[in-house]
């Protein structure tokens, strides 16, 4: 049985995505950030760095496996049932890998940053500037991947999953940063309308359907 305990957020969706993406059953626990509920004394047990998303994975054949961090999940989710990721070593699963990792420590923290000083009051302009160039950069770089690929890494995989929140994300609050990124712009559109993102990055649909 697997548990998710996550919250409406572009780190917290991905693992939803995949989850629904895999068509496994799980229980969806969402935890409200809004009431500071990932602070908690029984979630701080899950996670001890008090942050969302956690999978639990009570499988009866390896017993109970606790799992933090976006990326880690969606590695544990993809090679547990042998999809989006190739389970043999070389160079396919070598790129997955190394652009799943290429979000989690460039276009998320920086996206996030873009977003924090862009509401902050007072604006600190020099910090938003300094951000909104180094979102841009990043945004180069993946449209520069893209060129003549459907995906990331050419076939669908957890690459994909885990830079697609982030760069929806920053689409709508700085649009500007995607200006002349047609194959950003594309690969978009093309994951949009895949069914299992559209479920999870609506987890309150996924919470009333379960």
């Amino acid at each position: 049985m697997l548990d998710l305990y996550t919250w409406q957020t572009p780190n917290g969706t991905k693992p939803a995505i995949l989850l629904a993406e895999l068509e496994v059953p799980y229980e969806l626990h969402l935890v409200d950030l809004t009431r500071g509920e990932q602070k908690g004394l029984d979630f701080l047990e899950l996670n001890p760095n008090g942050k969302i998303p956690v999978l639990v994975d009570r499988d009866e054949h390896v017993g109970c496996a606790v799992v933090f961090e976006s990326g880690a999940i969606l590695q544990y989710l993809a090679e547990k049932f042998g999809r989006f990721l190739p389970h043999e070593l070389g160079a396919k699963r070598a790129a997955v890998l190394s652009w799943l990792y290429w979000q989690a420590t460039g276009p998320a923290p920086v996206f996030g940053l873009v977003k924090r000083f862009a509401r902050a009051t007072p604006r600190d302009d020099a910090a938003f500037g300094h951000f909104v160039a180094e979102a841009k950069r990043l945004v180069g770089v993946f449209d520069a991947r893209l060129e003549d690929r459907e995906f990331v890494c050419d076939e669908y995989s957890i690459a994909d999953i885990a830079a697609y929140p982030w760069f929806e994300a920053l689409a709508k609050e700085l649009p500007e940063a995607l200006e002349g990124t047609q194959n950003v712009h594309h690969w978009l559109k093309r994951m949009g309308h895949r069914p299992g993102v559209k479920l999870g990055m609506r987890l309150e649909q996924v919470k009333r359907a379960a």
